[in-house]
């Protein structure tokens, strides 16, 4: 188990926070840090999540986030 980052960059909707946030609860991911920050666009915002899992569990759970609509890109860090 090691920490990983993963940093997502997406539109700011309104069920954007609910929709991520139940996609790690569903998988059985434990959020260990969650920043929100809004970016110099009003409509997209830039979200920060630490988890601690497996790399390849990460990588699958970026897969997923990819999926959904919102998503513009998302990339994985391994701290």
């Amino acid at each position: 188990m090691e920490t990983i980052k993963i940093v997502i960059m997406a539109n700011n909707t309104e069920d954007l926070l609910i929709r991520v946030t139940s996609l790690f609860h569903k998988r059985g991911f434990r959020i260990k840090t969650f920043v929100f920050d809004e970016t110099t666009s009003c409509d997209l915002v830039k979200m920060y999540i630490t988890v601690v899992c497996d790399y390849s569990k990460g990588e699958q759970m970026l897969r997923q986030l990819t999926k959904l609509y919102d998503i513009k890109e998302a990339d994985l860090i391994a701290c």
